[in-house]
């Protein structure tokens, strides 16, 4: 399980709308990343849009 409760824009870059978002997801895409995702915060303090990767796909043994 991943803890994110009080850290969810812990070292992230708020910005104010979705194509904001998606013009940096396309910076850090073209400098390498990889499995990226644009999404709204749910803190009702931020407001604001983030850059996050996706989850890892889970493999069954």
């Amino acid at each position: 399980m991943i803890r994110t409760k009080n850290r969810a824009c812990a070292g992230k870059i708020r910005h104010p709308t979705r194509p904001d978002a998606e013009e940096h997801k396309a910076r850090l895409i073209e400098q390498g990343a990889v499995r990226l995702n644009v999404y709204r915060c749910r803190r009702r303090s931020c407001h604001g849009w983030h850059v996050g990767h996706l989850p890892r796909n889970r493999t069954t043994q």
